[in-house]
């Protein structure tokens, strides 16, 4: 094994010889030699020289992109906004009539002052009005449920139990409905009776109108 490997190194060690005697005495192998060995060196350099360069690039634009991104959403946001301030800015005037139609807390007196109103431009008077039971000051201890026979309201909102009771000549009464379901303040009437008895004084025909109104609470 020593012996071969001798041989082996001997004939390499010739090799390397002869291609040191060739690149001495050759001026053309030597300067193609030196521009390899030359361009190799430089590429080493760039190729470390470049690569902070190309990843700071690379992080540039992806923090580029990102920052598009951010400026699009922005900018519909001020849009959205720009939009929303005409909408607001043209319904101004009804948000206080939004306010009286479902208000915050239960406000017996607006609904009271609104059927005074009813009653007097369809000539018919307002023989009782009762409010059910309702925390006008102060937390709620219990929330009341709506009867069985009732739907609740929209959007789970809150009740005050109200009941009217009018006197009228029938086309009226009928009229004294119809104000009283679209008034400002929104009601739901749930039960409406009318009947009819003759007095002495004549026939007198009553309506019964009972039914909630809607209030959202705190």
């Amino acid at each position: 094994m020593a012996i071969g490997w001798r041989g082996q190194y001997l004939r390499y060690r010739e090799y390397f010889l002869n291609i040191v005697s060739l690149y001495k005495k050759r001026a053309d192998l030597r300067a193609f030699t030196e521009v390899i060995l030359s361009l190799s060196t430089v590429t080493i350099f760039l190729i470390f020289a470049l690569k902070p360069t190309a990843l700071t690039i690379i992080d540039l634009t992806k923090e580029i992109a990102d920052k598009k991104k951010t400026v699009e959403a922005l900018n519909l946001k001020i849009n959205n906004l720009r939009t929303a301030s005409g909408i607001m800015a043209q319904i101004e005037n009804i948000i206080p009539d939004i306010d009286i139609a479902v208000s915050t807390s239960p406000n017996p007196g607006d609904f009271t002052k609104q059927v005074q109103g009813i009653a007097a431009k369809n000539n018919v008077s307002v023989q009782g009005l009762s409010i059910g039971q309702i925390t006008l000051i102060g937390k709620e201890t219990s929330t009341k449920k709506s009867s069985s026979d009732t739907k609740p309201l929209p959007e789970n909102a809150k009740e005050m139990p109200v009941s009217i009771s009018v006197r009228g000549d029938y086309p009226n009464l009928l009229a004294f409905i119809k104000d009283l379901e679209n008034s400002r303040v929104s009601n739901k009437v749930d039960v409406l009776g009318i009947s009819s008895s003759n007095t002495e004084g004549g026939r007198v025909i009553v309506a019964v109108i009972s039914g909630r109104i809607p209030f959202l609470g705190e």
